[in-house]
């Protein structure tokens, strides 16, 4: 089913922005018409922030930014005024200017807010340049600070005030990747990234369950602050994003590993070896033996989190999956032939399409390995009694996902896990 990208709906932050704007004139209004709302709207947008702790950097920095750009143009000003014994000199003025202007930017850097040094800048030049013939520059740059705090103390309850929500702590939340949470590009929208940090921060517990190794992951989630453990390769391992540490592993026995490869070797199969070594996934293989293999190499060989040894030598110790990438032809007939062994019942074995043109994989896992066994894992190590799935598989998961570029997972997460409950009215600002 072909599935149509719609034109998205204005975000919260950019109707918060709007709304702070907004309150910034009427305040402006209700003072009289005193000071520039033009820095209290343009102060309240910069500290517009998709997390609350983040806003809270940005307004102090703003501030300190904006105090240094005055202080100096005041300095400058005196200074001045006492050179020229109460008179200003045009053509001093203009010498002193940029030199001052050094010192402005110098002191972002002393005071470790160098990404303020712009704003720093501009405050400086404004006094200095377009106000040094006022009878008291003073009052601009008192108001001018006090502007840029209206601004930011607006952005500041505008960005903290909520619907109350109830907010479900207890439940264990379980995403699929592909086809669910990543869109039909493979990457995860801005809003979903920011909404579901944002739900993480709040104390949901949600997680990942995935064909993909954990270094995977890492890449196709960036920035998403995952706080608790990932089922990953298909539920061979359950890996810790924070520790980088792997908790759980299904591995065949050292017997299983040496006859799969006993057997794949014999019948010139050649195979990528994934195992779990000293808490790092190590991938041994003893030929690049085609292009598919050569892709596959290249592409995630650059990872720190991904090992790759080129090894003739039986390693049996702690498998967790072979990987066989070949043709498509070559494929089906390794797949009929490997089904059709006697003891192929002690493995799992699965048969998909790859990503490289003309390729398709087989994946040999042990029997007792899958998802579902380390989701069970996952739910005794956390001690939840509640959990739903998620994915864009139909009759598989507790929440089907019909189209993954409309964000309908995070969605449907955020109507589950914050149900609007007016009776959790203490919870209307964070």
């Amino acid at each position: 089913m072909e599935h149509h990208r719609r034109i998205p709906l204005p975000g919260q932050r950019i109707i918060r922005s709007a709304v702070a704007v907004a309150l910034c004139l009427i305040v402006y209004v209700l003072r009289g018409h005193k000071g520039i709302p033009l820095y209290s709207a343009l102060a309240a947008m910069q500290c517009m922030q998709p997390y609350t702790k983040d806003m809270k950097g940005v307004a102090r920095k703003r501030i300190l930014g904006t105090v240094i750009g005055a202080v100096w143009g005041l300095l400058l000003l005196v200074i001045e005024m006492l050179l020229g014994r109460g008179e200003l000199n045009e053509y001093l003025h203009y010498v002193l200017v940029p030199i001052m202007l050094v010192l402005v930017l110098y002191s972002t850097v002393l005071m470790h807010v160098q990404e303020m040094a712009y704003f720093s800048g501009v405050v400086f030049l404004v006094i200095t340049i377009n106000h040094f013939t006022d009878a008291n520059p003073a009052i601009f740059a008192f108001n001018r600070l006090l502007d840029t705090v209206i601004g930011v103390l607006v952005a500041s309850v505008v960005n903290r005030v909520h619907l109350p929500r109830r907010k479900d702590t207890k439940t264990l939340y379980v995403s699929g990747l592909g086809n669910s949470l990543l869109g039909s590009d493979s990457r995860l929208s801005a809003y979903s990234r920011v909404e579901l940090n944002r739900l993480m921060d709040d104390g949901i517990r949600f997680t990942i369950s995935t064909v993909q190794t954990q270094a995977t992951v890492r890449e196709l989630l960036p920035g998403v602050r995952l706080r608790y453990p990932i089922i990953t390769m298909d539920g061979a391992a359950l890996y810790d994003m924070g520790s980088l540490e792997f908790i759980r592993t299904m591995p065949m026995t050292d017997i299983k590993a040496e006859r799969m490869m006993r057997w794949m070797r014999e019948n010139s199969v050649p195979f990528f070896s994934n195992s779990i070594e000293q808490n790092l996934l190590v991938i041994r293989y003893a030929d690049l033996a085609n292009d598919g293999m050569k892709q596959l190499f290249d592409r995630k060989r650059y990872s720190p989190y991904r090992n790759f040894v080129r090894s003739d030598a039986e390693f049996c110790d702690h498998v967790v999956y072979f990987l066989i990438l070949e043709s498509h032809e070559k494929t089906e007939e390794i797949y009929r032939n490997l089904m059709e062994q006697p003891w192929i019942g002690e493995y799992r074995v699965v048969k998909d399409i790859s990503d490289y043109a003309g390729y398709s994989f087989l994946k040999v896992y042990d029997e007792g390995c899958s998802r579902e066994a380390m989701l069970h894992e996952l739910e005794k190590i956390m001690g939840t009694k509640n959990t739903v799935t998620f994915g864009g598989e139909k009759d598989r998961y507790d929440v089907y996902i019909e189209n993954a570029d409309r964000n309908l997972l995070v969605k449907e997460l955020k109507r589950r896990c914050e149900p609007v409950d007016f009776r959790c009215w203490k919870s209307v600002f964070r």
